[in-house]
């Protein structure tokens, strides 16, 4: 029991006892003996230590400090019960809630659900977008997709599949340097940054692929910075300038042609996509369900990754 608290038998027999104004009813209730109830209402008044009956030869009476204390515990296992009857709601229409980050939610998970969703109408899916990890022993979260390096406390993780970045822009941004562009072409180019990849750690990023390229000389203390990857594909697509962006999220854009990459040289992250569940809810069904659901995605969608 947490600090400070006494034993929940004891507040259970002095509830049942209260509300029925009888020691023998709240037996018949808990399926006890009156003997016990009278014993744990004698031991949490001694841990209390106030009167909370007063006992006469037939009759049972709530003090004052007594129906203080009933008001309050009612309301405890009131809540308790409706608790309880959430999670068994929850199972019985087994809701499944997926933490992710927006732009993978966005890009990639999003306009897949309707496949899950066939597949399992009976699952009913909660999404949560959020850039902070989730806390699966504080949130309401059944598992997670994140980006990262896999290791996460009190969860199992399954690689999905990696990432890996490269120059792309708009068509009429690559057009304004040239029909071929080269590297060097980019020190003409509004540089976008894509500052969200920072947060998995040190990653590569636009110095690495500029010395790959043989391009070291440009200025990157120049350009717009973006802490969303979904934000800086999107300034891209609107040509506002020369994302080094994430292939893997922008692989609608680049099979669209919205998007174009016209150089060999990409950059291999370490960082990778996980499906990430809590130590103990691997075996929950609708977890299962989404766990192979993902996999089979995950595997058709690394084998036709552009680039």
């Amino acid at each position: 029991m947490p600090k400070g608290l006494p034993p929940l038998s004891a507040l259970r027999a002095f509830e049942a006892a209260g509300r029925l104004g009888s020691f023998t009813r709240a037996a018949e209730e808990l399926h006890v003996t009156t003997a016990a109830i009278s014993h744990q209402v004698r031991g949490l008044e001694d841990w209390l230590g106030v009167m909370l009956f007063r006992r006469t030869t037939r009759r049972l009476f709530l003090t004052e400090d007594g129906q203080l204390a009933l008001a309050h515990f009612r309301e405890g296992f009131e809540r308790l019960a409706r608790g309880v009857e959430v999670l068994r709601d929850r199972d019985r229409r087994r809701i499944l809630t997926v933490s992710t980050t927006p732009s993978f939610a966005a890009k990639w998970l999003v306009p897949r659900l309707d496949r899950f969703a066939r597949l399992n109408p009976d699952i009913d899916m909660r999404l949560a977008a959020t850039t902070a990890l989730a806390r699966f022993d504080r949130d309401q979260v059944d598992l997670a997709l994140r980006f990262g390096g896999g290791r996460y406390e009190g969860a199992k993780s399954q690689r999905l599949f990696g990432e890996f970045v490269a120059p792309m822009a708009s068509p009429r941004v690559w057009a304004k340097l040239g029909r071929k562009p080269r590297p060097s072409d980019l020190a003409r180019a509004t540089i976008l940054h894509d500052d969200s990849v920072l947060m998995t750690g040190k990653q590569p990023g636009w110095r690495e692929w500029l010395r790959k390229a043989g391009a070291a000389a440009i200025d990157l203390d120049r350009g717009m910075h973006f802490d969303d990857g979904h934000l800086v594909l999107q300034a891209a697509v609107e040509g506002r300038g020369v994302a080094l962006g994430r292939v893997a999220l922008a692989a609608p854009e680049l099979d669209a042609g919205s998007l174009v990459a016209p150089f060999r040289e990409s950059l291999a992250l370490s960082a990778a996509y996980w499906l990430v569940v809590p130590e103990g809810r691997e075996e929950r069904p609708a977890i299962t369900a989404f766990a192979s659901w993902i996999a089979s995605e995950a595997r058709a969608f690394a084998r036709r990754l552009p680039l």
